[in-house]
């Protein structure tokens, strides 16, 4: 079930404490914003130096590059 939140004048719109904790968002983190259909998706924008570090060694044999990978990654 969803909790309830209100859209501010501005557009601001805040995401309840207990959804910040449980999804380990911080105060400054940059979110996408989509829109699906009739409804706006909110999820963290991905972080590049942390994407490319998390693939450091799991590729070896491959040629493709991480930032290559990203790059593909961010498109689905």
């Amino acid at each position: 079930m969803g909790k309830e939140t209100s859209l501010e004048e501005r557009g601001r719109v805040l995401i309840p404490k207990e959804l910040r904790t449980e999804l380990g968002l911080k105060t400054g983190q940059k979110l996408l914003v989509e829109k699906r259909g009739k409804e706006i998706v909110l999820r963290p924008a991905s972080n590049a130096e942390k994407f490319v570090s998390e693939l450091k060694g799991c590729v070896a044999a491959s040629r493709i590059k991480p930032l290559d990978v990203k790059k593909i990654w961010e498109k689905l």
